[in-house]
């Protein structure tokens, strides 16, 4: 495993915290139209979604529960949720008024928060180029293993040639 990955999840969870207080703040803020906009209530689900899913499993199942971190599932969640921040940010950013329109607090919070997801969006970006790269690695090992004879395929035709099985063992491993 990479030494910067676990500080990039730290951050990572770091900044969906700070989406959903965002979101939060947006969403108690009862004056204006943005507190019942739907591209709110989706990006405090992206919040929700990395701190309490994505991130602990992302982190945690390589490395506590290798038997629940599949090759395939890692690189799908990293996907899945980094196109989730992605098109958050980018309909919020489409929604939201001019920066010279933006004179209210609540306004200021939804400009940080397009801030803060499009950086969640390039960790998840970061973290995706790896993930997939490790998965093409794993697949063209998995296909080189098994163009090479196995020890049990060395056992087996040391015993068709003459050989006894414990000589043929010790020559295959």
């Amino acid at each position: 495993m990479l030494s910067w990955i676990n500080p990039l999840r730290i951050a990572q969870a770091i900044l969906s915290l700070t989406t959903i207080g965002l979101t939060a703040y947006e969403i108690a803020s009862l004056y204006d139209e943005w507190s019942y906009s739907n591209v709110i209530y989706y990006m405090l689900f992206n919040g929700c979604w990395t701190t309490a899913i994505a991130v602990p499993y992302l982190g945690l199942a390589p490395v506590a529960f290798p038997r629940f971190s599949h090759e395939v599932a890692i690189p799908a969640i990293e996907l899945l949720t980094g196109g989730l921040w992605l098109s958050g940010w980018i309909a919020l950013a489409a929604m939201i008024p001019s920066s010279g329109a933006c004179h209210y607090s609540s306004c200021h919070a939804l400009q940080a928060l397009i801030v803060v997801g499009a950086i969640q969006w390039a960790t998840f970006a970061v973290t995706n180029t790896f993930a997939l790269m490790d998965l093409k690695n794993s697949r063209r090992n998995a296909n080189n293993h098994h163009d090479d004879a196995s020890p049990e395929m060395a056992v087996a035709d040391g015993n068709a040639n003459g050989i006894t099985t414990t000589a043929a063992a010790d020559t295959a491993v």
